[in-house]
């Protein structure tokens, strides 16, 4: 007798082995044939709805863990809703613009030994869009394997001409507002991909760098004392030198003149000098104790250029590490920036797109790349005597998230939306920002405090990219009195020639002004009929952070509606797309 006769099992026609390798296919394919997504819709066509909006995976390479994770967390909560007897539809898109696809359409190219600046940026942008397209398609049929329902026939692209026309809709509420404003400041910049970058495009990760204390001369001895008087700077960036105009100290702290023979009568903050001491082997006598305001406009060399600079008052100025004066470069740091502008300091940048030395520094400097001219720079500052101290730390330095390289604060002209302007209700942006995270459920509950402090503390959102692939800032420049013109209807009229045309936002750049401009349209301020098209491009988070609009509003697809229900990424997007959908 064979011993599983005389068991009572249930008995199933179900095969003992799952062949899930063989059978999942089959499985999907049976609901594609179904129109399962369809039938959905139409039993749930009159039930309450429940919307999920797919932040949009970036269509460049095969899907990974990543991406696995966040598409079936989204299925489970989609199916879930739909089993409760929601109306759950799920749409799913992608970013398709940006840089890495650029580095890629480049990368083909150079293998045919073409140069991307031989193509037009309508060719270039063709390239672009076609290797997009490829891996939508691509990832589309990765999602689909892993069993996730949606309208995978009609999912939303940030490259349709419908989209990239709400997106030019969407900056002329942003200029309406007056919140978008063009201005030099510092921001990241990538050297090696050579455009700026927004806070959510830099990561951090350890450098090693110099670290030295240097001694600035002043030109007149105050309080007097009859030696020669030093402000003494720390950094640890000393290729941004040549760009000093200025040193930093707070008001409130108290600094001392420390007499230290040889090396002069030394300024440095009361509570850092024994650090200092002891780090720089130095001593000496006190001479005399004063607070930061005393120091305020005293003047100084340049320790290797011939410029004459002062010191200004910050309340950025802290007691952490240093010595409690800052060297202030204006055109490479937010903090510089600001003091920079209260007391009318430019905001100097003397560094290229490539983050090499213009003709505006010493001959010496000239043409040699940033991080490179530290060893020249502190070799220079040895042979004049203003070298105090030098050692190497390890330290967390921005790099950017694509390349990995290490990033620079870089001043140049680009377009920003403002934090702290006012918007027509009263209300700052930053301030309504905080307002409508306070309104959000959020899960798990720190999240709110993560995304609020980092609104809190965000400068303002440098929007412009100085790229080809991607929403053009569709603004014009009046050729005569330079008046920026950001009409509402111009943003509608061109709006309206990106949704007509085959290729969408290729008409910006395939068009002269007056083509894109319309008919007869003349300078409000001075009558003149000539303009010049702003050439800079939208930040790819622009792009995906008016999905919203553009897909959940437009009524392009008749399952959504707007607002969604319930956004659902990764804890990195508290910085990235929540902040810019937001």
């Amino acid at each position: 007798m064979d011993w599983k006769d005389t068991l009572n099992l249930p008995k199933t026609e179900f095969p003992m082995k799952g062949n899930l390798p063989n059978k999942e296919p089959k499985i999907i394919e049976k609901w594609e044939n179904i129109k399962i997504y369809q039938k959905l819709r139409e039993e749930r066509k009159d039930a309450e709805k429940y919307i999920l909006h797919d932040g949009p995976p970036y269509a460049n390479g095969h899907i990974h863990i990543g991406h696995a994770l966040n598409k079936i967390l989204k299925d489970i909560l989609v199916k879930y809703e739909s089993m409760q007897g929601k109306d759950a539809p799920f749409v799913p898109g992608w970013d398709c613009h940006g840089l890495p696809i650029e580095q890629q359409v480049e990368k083909k190219l150079k293998k045919k030994k073409i140069k991307k600046e031989d193509l037009s940026k309508s060719e270039f942008r063709k390239l672009c869009r076609e290797y997009a397209s490829e891996f939508v398609e691509i990832q589309k049929e990765e999602f689909k394997r892993l069993g996730i329902i949606g309208n995978w026939e009609k999912p939303y692209l940030t490259m349709r001409p419908s989209y990239q026309a709400q997106e030019i809709r969407e900056l002329g509420k942003i200029f309406k507002e007056k919140i978008a404003y063009r201005g030099k400041k510092p921001v990241y910049w990538c050297i090696y991909d050579k455009t700026a970058e927004a806070e959510a495009e830099v990561e951090y990760a350890e450098k090693k760098d110099p670290s030295v204390y240097v001694k600035f001369k002043l030109v007149e001895n105050p309080f007097n004392i009859d030696k020669d008087v030093y402000p003494v700077i720390w950094t640890t960036t000393p290729w941004t030198l040549p760009a000093n105009l200025g040193v930093m100290v707070n008001p409130e702290f108290d600094y001392v003149f420390l007499d230290a023979g040889e090396k002069g009568v030394l300024i440095l903050a009361k509570e850092l000098l024994e650090d200092f001491k002891e780090r720089t082997e130095t001593d000496g006598n006190i001479l005399k104790e004063v607070k930061g305001r005393e120091l305020e406009f005293l003047e100084y060399y340049h320790p290797f250029i011939d410029r004459i600079s002062k010191i200004y008052l910050s309340e950025f100025v802290e007691l952490g590490t240093g010595t409690g004066l800052v060297h202030m470069a204006p055109g490479h740091g937010q903090e510089d920036y600001i003091i920079g502008q209260r007391y009318g300091v430019e905001a100097f940048a003397p560094v290229d797109d490539s983050g090499r030395f213009t003709e505006e520094v010493p001959e010496w400097l000239t043409g040699l790349r940033v991080f490179d001219a530290n060893e020249v720079i502190i070799e220079k500052l040895e042979e004049t005597g203003s070298l105090l101290f030098k050692e190497y730390i390890k330290h967390s330095y921005p790099h950017c998230w694509r390349c990995k390289n290490p990033v620079i604060f870089r001043a140049t002209p680009q377009w920003f939306i403002s934090m702290d302007a006012l918007l027509k209700n009263g209300n700052t942006l930053r301030g309504e920002a905080i307002k409508e995270i306070e309104r959000v459920k959020w899960i798990p509950e720190w999240g709110e405090n993560r995304i609020k402090s980092m609104v809190e503390n965000r400068p303002d959102w440098c929007i412009s990219r100085q790229r080809s692939w991607g929403v053009p800032i569709a603004v014009f420049y009046c050729k005569s009195c330079r008046k920026i013109i950001d009409d509402e209807e111009v943003f509608e009229h061109v709006s309206n020639l990106v949704e007509n045309n085959e290729f969408g936002a290729d008409i910006w750049f395939e068009k002269e002004p007056e083509e894109l401009l319309p008919e007869g349209y003349k300078c409000p301020q001075c009558g003149s009929t000539e303009f010049k098209k702003e050439e800079d491009i939208l930040d790819v988070w622009f792009d995906s952070g008016v999905s919203h609009a553009a897909v959940l509003k437009t009524g392009f697809w008749e399952e959504l509606r707007w607002p969604a229900d319930m956004y659902l990424e990764g804890s990195d997007q508290h910085r990235g797309w929540f902040q810019s959908s937001l």
